[in-house]
């Protein structure tokens, strides 16, 4: 069996975190294989500026996973209503190379400005909510001549948004909210004051108050400070 990189053995963390803890509900939890054909990073990447022109920061490796896909699904039940969720999360992140390979995503765009169908072309999936059903999906952008590919966050209802985060960045963020639905909004910019951002402002609340005793090892304080800003 091949050994897994330190990187990849913190993902399989996450996976037993969500397992371990008595509280949390899993509707899917799945660890795809190991890509066996791509390889480690330093084949990946070759393959991915020769083949598809696609030059890649090396830094970026250092978050890179073999697994075709890793994903879960979850939720945390209300104590008074036990059949309904006090606050709910999914990832499933996609292998790097499949992610490039993927389709445009101009498809979730209704009546699109050129800009704005420009950018769609360039966006490819990598993190997606397909099992809660809920629509919201974090892309990669893949432009000519830039290596760390800017992170964006689309959602059915707020429309689309550029994250202050590159990719490791992203996924550090993902370890430890563990995919709390609307996470993403605390790196765009946006007011979470508003009507609209009501639900994503409760589960945040709700997750820096429950988080820190469930998943004690994380650092939760970064996340409050970035709740503070979106709400002042």
């Amino acid at each position: 069996m091949t050994e897994l990189t330190a990187y990849e053995r913190t993902w399989l963390a996450v996976l037993e975190e969500l397992r371990s803890c008595p509280e949390v509900q899993r509707t899917r939890d799945h660890q795809g294989k190991l890509n066996s054909v791509i390889g480690d990073a330093d084949k990946a990447f070759a393959e991915l500026a020769e083949w598809d022109g696609i030059a890649l920061d090396p830094a970026l490796k250092s978050s890179y996973l073999r697994f075709s896909s890793l994903a879960a699904c979850w939720w945390i039940p209300d104590p008074e209503y036990p059949d309904e969720s006090v606050i709910a999360g999914e990832f499933d992140l996609n292998h790097l190379y499949s992610v490039v390979q993927g389709e445009p995503l101009t498809q979730r765009l209704y009546a699109p400005s050129p800009e704005e169908f420009q950018l769609f072309t360039e966006l490819r999936s990598f993190d997606g909510t397909g099992q809660s059903g809920v629509g919201h999906l974090s892309m990669l952008r893949f432009q000519p001549g830039v290596v760390n590919p800017e992170v964006w966050f689309d959602t059915t209802a707020q429309g689309h948004h550029r994250l202050d985060l590159d990719y490791p960045g992203y996924l550090e963020a993902l370890r430890i909210t563990k995919g709390t639905f609307g996470w993403q909004f605390l790196f765009a910019d946006v007011s979470l004051s508003d009507d609209e951002f009501e639900v994503t402002r409760q589960f945040m609340e709700i997750m820096l108050d429950v988080f820190p005793r469930l998943f004690p090892e994380h650092d939760y304080e970064p996340l409050r400070a970035r709740l503070a800003e979106r709400l002042g």
